[in-house]
């Protein structure tokens, strides 16, 4: 048996909080506390294997704590791989993370458009401290939530880097990932550096609106490579990286599992833009139905 088929109390009581965190607020007033979850998984034991807590998840009428083991296991089998340089089992970790969201009602999903046109669904998330940060999402691309977007803003700000180090693994279709070098104070300046302020009535896992503004840097943006990812396959970014994904794989969609981590390092977040803006407000819809693309995923797979 490997080491990873078993699942101990503690381990699972570290899952909890973070897990928990990808969950709508009317989730959180369902689930069963900690404490009740335990006993009822592990007893008088420290120990179960991942076989018995799924047959238990399976056969449990509770579609509330159903949904947290799901998740549970398919976050945890991310982060595994992720950690042990090992190959993730797409289509499973694909299925548990799925039942995890078509078991509960809709609303209890956080679902909404991320800044570079995205659906954007949370799964889970650590943030204790920077350097333990962790944060775990489901990433949608579709022709169906363009209706959402403003593409041209979209395309004028999804040059960005990010804080903590990055990996993506390809569920299905296309991925297109650009990344990007920069001169400063060039005399073929056509950008300029930003910086994102996120509204105050925003979601705790999910932003809900956003103000890119000038900082008036110019920049000379120079594309250094391009890379197109498929299915089961990733990639990475390094803090501090530049870089520009988007799918390739109209009108079919694309998906990822997408995880910042601080274990390996922190750099600095920023976005590039036209030279020319000074402001740019990027509203995010919020509370769309994944259903829909969850189906349409799954007759791709």
């Amino acid at each position: 048996m490997k080491q990873n088929d078993i699942l101990s109390k503690e381990e699972f009581s570290n899952y909890y909080n973070p897990i928990l965190k990808s969950y709508s607020d009317s989730f959180k007033t369902m689930v069963k506390p900690l404490d009740s979850i335990n006993e009822f998984i592990y007893g008088n034991n420290d120990f179960k294997t991942v076989d018995k807590i799924t047959l238990l998840a399976e056969s449990s009428t509770d579609k509330y704590f159903n949904s947290l083991i799901f998740r549970t296991l398919g976050v945890r089998e991310i982060i595994h791989c992720r950690e042990s340089k090992e190959k993730l089992n797409i289509l499973s970790t694909w299925n548990l993370i799925t039942r995890s969201i078509r078991i509960i009602p809709t609303d209890f999903t956080i679902s909404s458009i991320g800044s570079q046109g995205f659906l954007s669904i949370p799964i889970y998330k650590m943030d204790t401290s920077l350097q333990a940060f962790d944060f775990i999402r489901l990433h949608i691309w579709d022709d169906s939530i363009n209706k959402y977007i403003d593409l041209k803003k979209c395309n004028n700000f999804s040059i960005h880097s990010h804080s903590f180090f990055a990996k993506s693994w390809i569920i299905t279709g296309k991925i297109k990932n650009d990344r990007y070098d920069f001169l400063t104070n060039s005399l073929n300046s056509t950008h300029s550096f930003f910086e994102v302020v996120y509204n105050n009535s925003i979601n705790e896992v999910n932003q809900h609106s956003s103000k890119a503004i000038n900082k008036n840097i110019n920049t000379e943006l120079l594309k250094i490579s391009e890379e197109i990812h498929f299915k089961n396959g990733y990639y990475e970014i390094s803090p501090s990286s530049l870089h520009r994904s988007g799918h390739l794989n109209s009108p079919l969609a694309s998906a990822t599992f997408f995880s910042f981590t601080g274990k390996d390092g922190l750099g600095e977040s920023f976005v590039i833009g036209p030279k020319d803006i000074t402001q740019s407000e990027v509203n995010r819809k919020r509370s769309i139905s994944p259903i829909y693309l969850l189906n349409k995923i799954d007759k791709q797979l």
